[in-house]
């Protein structure tokens, strides 16, 4: 049955078809929030109107007709349309349906008066607004006129604005239909407008409200001016940041209290559409009705200014969550690199509410624009009694090994990267690319959530072996569980082992050494096929490069833009040039070092439980279990980290393919112009070559990138400086104790992996961040010191393997130490110092 009418309360999203944009909308707010009741008559009804009578034929003919860039000819259309509406009769089957559901919203009220408004459906969608395109008509009252409304809505779709509008956005005039909605009116003695993004300054953390008394249409059309208040969004409230009152009476249209009401209704609507909003509303009889709402398509580029981040404020999860994100991402990421965030932070967060956590509401959507970690500030986190209650499992968690457990469950993601690594899509059409990414993005996340929940089951004995070392050990309780731990045979280890050999390898080889040593690296891969033993020696660094290329060198979990080994071999050059000044024997030194260290701790533990009630009560056998189990734990986080990052690398190519095609195109100038362009801009982009909707702007696009490759510069810049020290004379640094012992050496200061080549033994390795892929230093290296991350990083667990003494989150260490300074590093104290 065809339905030619439909209440407003029925209308949701998925009708946008049959009534508009903007009865999709109302139907939406309807569901949660105030609305003033109505129907609507659908575009079924409109293009039954058209079709029966043969006027869509007619008029399409008129505009087949005229030269619609000619503004005179396109009046003429658009006037001559017009007549034909104003001449058309209603069809009987859809009077009597607008009849009876305008008859039944009247209930027989005397003086009964109704808004009527269009709806188009290609009006107020994300990317395309038409707003004031198409009529509204206040105060109607009586059927015959409110039908004459109707036919005027409809005219509307036909105005030499809506026309050109439609032309330049691309919309086909043919697909286009009209809904119209009837609701009853509102005598309003406030309305107004709302903007859940201040598009005055485009700021996205403000909302703009304004206010005129009446019916609010003389403050959209411009023709008066009334009240405007400026609100600060809140986690909680909203603080109104400004008023300003131009009420001839000198009071304010709307109370305090309203002012939040209305914002709070506001931070509601944009949460519910995911994007900024512009809100009408109304105010009668002390209560809002929300009249529509549409996206905001005319914001410009935010003026970014961090926000103000007070640790000690944030619970103990939120500080938590905050050491995560700084240890992954040290850096600003890329546009591209949104979708891997919003990947990782949603599975993140679907793991801990699966073990019982509860989480805020959390805006992605400078996530989703590529703008991050600068504005993000963890939800508020609270442990449920699921999560309080899981260590009653220890026992059962302890029969369990999650690194052999992890082992089988990371056979079908390596399969699923393996064959899309080797899927040659250089001949696929785009969309089909976008499809592989997609599906890849979605098995991506379901297997982080998976590790993440591995994660926080299987860490529970090793907090309770925290809890039983501090109680015997006190102090020294860190110092001991790191030497329990000691030497985990994990893929970063056995990585670092090979690059090893491939030094050891160099070491037989004098010219290949010298070739290291005294020449620029880059120019060292053009030297080395053409001196004694350079062929072998690269045969061997390419095979290596082919099985461990995808690590990552400048994010703490990787990313599509963040250049690998494979991208940059000169940094695995620079570790090997790093690893061959090194002392022969260095290896097996350590590793007879690292078996002392577990041993004396084993022994010491053990002896100091096998005494007393401790020992009575089994704890030795307790707490053997408990340090097997640490050490598995240990195995599946750093094994799993590496089999994340790989995925990182195969989306990595697949991106770069896609950039080389759309270069083939004409449509960027470079294929890694594709990382600054976010994940939805790209499908975009590739659905628009798909259905040849509009022709692509590529001036307008090869402009947006510029300006975006500008502003991550300045992004790296604000971000590297939103610490920065005036006084760079202070004697001693505080940090976090992440690796036992103390040791004296020049400071060697790298903020970047290629400049690996200069890290000679015995220096103290000084950076803002490291990841696995540095770890390799760790073998060259006699100290570390780190501007961010704590005792549970990755760098901090792989210095304890090397043994050597660690300081993370020393804050300002490379601004405040200088290059090649000799500095002290108390890795127990967590202190480091100038001098000896």
């Amino acid at each position: 049955m065809e339905q030619l009418v439909m209440d407003i309360l029925e209308a949701r999203k998925e009708h946008l078809p049959l009534v508009g944009g903007k009865g999709a909308n109302l139907g939406d707010l309807a569901r949660g929030l105030r609305v003033p009741p109505g129907f609507i008559l659908t575009s079924l009804a409109y293009r039954k109107q058209m079709e029966t009578t043969g006027l869509q034929r007619e008029l399409l003919q008129i505009l087949d007709n005229c030269d619609i860039f000619n503004m005179d000819r396109l009046n003429e259309a658009s006037e001559q349309i017009a007549r034909l509406f104003d001449n058309l009769k209603l069809l009987p089957e859809i009077e009597e349906a607008f009849s009876k559901a305008y008859y039944q919203l009247a209930h027989g009220k005397d003086n009964f008066k109704v808004a009527v408004r269009s709806s188009a459906t290609a009006e107020d969608l994300s990317d395309a607004s038409f707003a004031g395109q198409q009529e509204t008509f206040l105060n109607v009252k009586g059927l015959p006129e409110v039908l004459e409304a109707v036919k005027k809505c409809w005219a509307s779709l036909w105005t030499p604005r809506a026309i050109h509008y439609r032309t330049k956005k691309g919309f086909n005039h043919a697909e286009v239909w009209m809904a119209v909605i009837v609701q009853e009116m509102i005598p309003a003695q406030v309305a107004g407008v709302m903007f859940t993004a201040n598009p005055v300054t485009n700021i996205r953390n403000e909302i703009l409200i304004e206010a005129a008394s009446g019916l609010g249409e003389a403050l959209v059309s411009g023709t008066v001016t009334g009240d405007s208040y400026v609100v600060e969004k809140n986690d909680v409230s909203c603080n109104i940041k400004s008023k300003t009152v131009n009420n001839p009476s000198g009071t304010q249209l709307l109370t305090d209290f309203d002012i939040r009401e209305l914002a709070l209704n506001g931070i509601k609507i944009e949460r519910f559409y995911e994007d900024y909003q512009d809100v009408e509303w109304a105010f009668h009889e002390g209560k809002f009705y929300f009249l529509q709402t549409r996206s905001i398509t005319t914001l410009g580029d935010e003026v970014l200014v961090f926000p103000e981040i007070n640790l000690k404020k944030l619970g103990y999860m939120q500080r938590e969550v905050m050491k995560w994100v700084e240890e992954r991402f040290p850096n600003p990421v890329h546009p591209i690199d949104g979708v891997v965030v919003k990947v990782l932070m949603m599975a993140l967060f679907e793991a801990m509410e699966n073990h019982g956590y509860k989480i805020d509401y959390i805006d992605w959507k400078k996530i989703d624009q590529g703008i991050f970690p600068e504005f993000f500030i963890a939800p508020k986190i609270r442990p449920g009694i699921t999560r309080m209650v899981s260590y009653l499992r220890l026992f059962k968690i302890l029969k369990t090994n999650p690194a052999a457990e992890w082992a089988k469950e990371q056979v079908y993601l390596l399969e699923m990267l393996e064959r899309l690594q080797n899927r040659d899509v250089s001949g696929l059409p785009l969309e089909i690319i976008i499809d592989y990414l997609t599906e890849a993005f979605n098995h991506l996340h379901f297997f982080i959530v998976m590790r993440y929940h591995y994660f926080m089951w299987n860490r529970i004995p090793s907090n309770v072996l925290d809890w039983i070392l501090r109680f015997y050990f006190g102090r020294e309780a860190q110092e001991i569980k790191e030497n329990l731990l000691a030497g985990i045979p994990c893929i970063t280890l056995d990585i670092n082992e090979k690059l090893h050999k491939l030094a050891e390898f160099a070491r037989a080889r004098p010219a290949v050494v010298k070739t290291l040593m005294e020449t620029d690296l880059a120019e060292a891969i053009k030297l080395l096929p053409h001196v004694e033993g350079g062929p072998a020696f690269l045969e061997e660094f390419e095979k290596f490069i082919k099985e461990y290329g995808e690590r990552e060198t400048d994010m703490g979990l990787g990313g599509i833009a963040s250049p690998t080994w494979q991208d940059t071999p000169v940094v695995v050059l620079g570790i090997i040039r790093g690893i061959t000044a090194e002392l022969v024997g260095g290896s097996d030194r350590r590793r007879k070092n690292l078996e002392e260290r577990v041993k004396s701790a084993e022994e010491k533990v053990y002896g100091r439980l096998s005494r007393g009630l401790a020992g009575f009560l089994g704890m030795p056998k307790f707490v053997a279990r408990l340090v097997e189990h640490s050490r598995n734990f240990a195995v599946f986080r750093e094994n799993s980290h590496y089999h994340v990052t790989k995925g990182m690398h195969v989306f990595r190519i697949l991106y770069l393919a896609l950039g080389e095609r759309l270069v083939v195109r004409g449509i960027l100038k470079d294929k890694r112009d594709i990382f600054y362009l976010t994940y939805f801009e790209i499908k975009e982009l590739v659905n628009t070559i798909f259905y040849g909707i509009e022709e692509i702007d590529t001036r307008s696009l090869y402009k947006k990138i510029e300006k975006r490759k500008v502003d991550q510069e300045k992004r790296l810049h604000r971000w590297k400086c939103r610490n920065m020290v005036e006084d760079s004379t202070r004697d001693t640094l505080r940090g976090v104790a992440s690796s036992a012992g103390v040791v004296t050496g020049p400071a060697r200061i790298i903020d970047d992996p290629k400049d690996f080549g200069r890290v000679k033994p015995g220096d103290i390795l000084v950076a803002p961040y490291t990841n696995p892929a540095w770890t390799p230093l760790f073998s060259v290296i006699a100290g570390l010191v780190v501007d961010s991350g704590g005792a549970a990083s990755h760098a901090a667990i792989i210095a304890r393997e090397y043994g050597i003494p660690a300081v993370m989150g020393a804050g300002n260490a490379t601004q405040i130490l200088k290059e090649g300074e000799i500095i002290t590093v108390d890795g127990t104290r967590g202190i480091v110092y100038r001098g000896r």
